[in-house]
């Protein structure tokens, strides 16, 4: 790689830092004064009225970043995406600005569970883009039938049976994996983010590795790598505020905000799910655990309540810096086992170590607590 092409990876990951960091303190001011701020009681833990909207900090840390990459795309051959590319970076900040400014509005007036699932379904349909009335292939850089007009799960790899097409089967069969796909990340972060930290950490290890995947490959898919980078550059500026004690909330609109893009970053440039799946496997067990498991007890699943893992772990005795510390340590574990170039045999079975260190989690903290009532 070039120097200006290294400088441009760099500088996606530091302008959304610097972006985000700078603009945290503004935001928090904008809170108090607002009265945008979640009050300490029922399932939350902290000890102050704290800012609940810092979403806003990390969004425009990422897009200013996402949109300084087209600077060096003029400068560097290597960095020039190419008109399906650029067609679904403008599809993501759509998107994601919808469910951005959906998710800040739920921050500030708690809207009921129904906007909010249209929202993500929204979102999600504007990423898929014109490949809902244009479900034809086009031909990519080899002349190969391998683009499409939007942001597609086409396809993923099996271990053992190699690439499952989707497309191939039907292709509304992709757009439904799509939008599932997209939502049930959004979610993943969104429950995940009820300790400090925890959410913001374990989305910049997630992206970290789908850039560093991103970069592995041959040839490696550079412009790619910028979406990621970016990313977490954004979740790093954020976490130097809301690390333990937390000086400010991600809300909403930051960690669903995160989770689609997190779950657009796995799938553009060919699907990269056995990576995020790894990284937040702990994560999207608890939502598959809670879901069962408050469907089954009769309570609405998207109903809140500290029947979460990260808050029977604090109430069996854990710090919250000891839960950080497990779930930053399996994810960035998981996640090197993601990338590394290892048999598909090895990946499954850390996969299937990983769905065991988390059923084990879930049970040693549901035996040791009592569930708290929802308030």
């Amino acid at each position: 790689m070039s120097f200006l092409t290294i400088t441009a990876l760099m500088s996606a990951f530091a302008i959304a830092f610097f972006v985000t960091a700078l603009a945290v303190p503004p935001v928090i001011r904008l809170c108090e004064r607002r009265g945008w701020v979640q009050y300490p009681g029922g399932r939350r833990i902290h000890a102050r009225p704290t800012g609940n909207v810092g979403g806003i900090a990390i969004y425009a840390g990422f897009v200013t970043a996402l949109l300084a990459t087209f600077i060096f795309s003029a400068l560097d051959p290597a960095l020039r995406r190419s008109e399906f590319e650029v067609l679904r970076i403008w599809l993501l900040l759509c998107g994601g600005t919808l469910i951005f400014l959906v998710m800040w509005l739920d921050d500030v007036a708690e809207l009921s569970w129904f906007p909010k699932f249209v929202a993500q379904i929204g979102a999600a349909l504007i990423a898929v883009g014109p490949y809902l009335w244009d479900q034809q292939r086009y031909p990519d850089a080899l002349g190969l039938l391998t683009e499409a007009r939007g942001i597609l799960l086409t396809a993923f790899n099996l271990p053992f049976v190699g690439q499952v097409s989707l497309w191939d089967v039907s292709p509304w069969l992709a757009v439904v994996a799509t939008v599932f796909w997209l939502g049930w990340m959004a979610n993943t972060i969104n429950w995940s983010d009820g300790l400090d930290g925890l959410a913001a950490g374990v989305s910049l290890i997630a992206a970290l590795m789908l850039a560093f995947h991103a970069l592995r490959l041959d040839p490696p898919q550079i412009t790619i790598a910028l979406l990621p980078l970016a990313l977490a550059g954004a979740c790093a500026g954020f976490l130097i505020f809301n690390l333990p004690p937390a000086r400010i909330f991600m809300g909403d609109s930051g960690a669903e905000f995160l989770g689609f893009m997190l779950g657009v970053c796995a799938i553009i440039g060919g699907a990269k799910l056995a990576t995020v799946l790894l990284v937040l496997g702990v994560p999207i067990l608890d939502v598959a655990w809670l879901i069962i498991a408050r469907t089954i007890s009769g309570k609405r699943p998207t109903r809140g309540g500290r029947d979460h893992l990260h808050h029977r772990l604090l109430d069996s005795g854990l710090s919250q810096r000891q839960i950080l510390a497990l779930y930053w340590g399996l994810s960035a574990g998981f996640g090197l086992l993601g990338i590394a170039d290892i048999s598909p045999y090895a990946k499954l079975t850390g996969l299937a170590l990983l769905l065991l260190i988390g059923a084990g989690l879930i049970v040693y903290a549901t035996r040791r607590v009592a569930v708290q009532p929802s308030r």
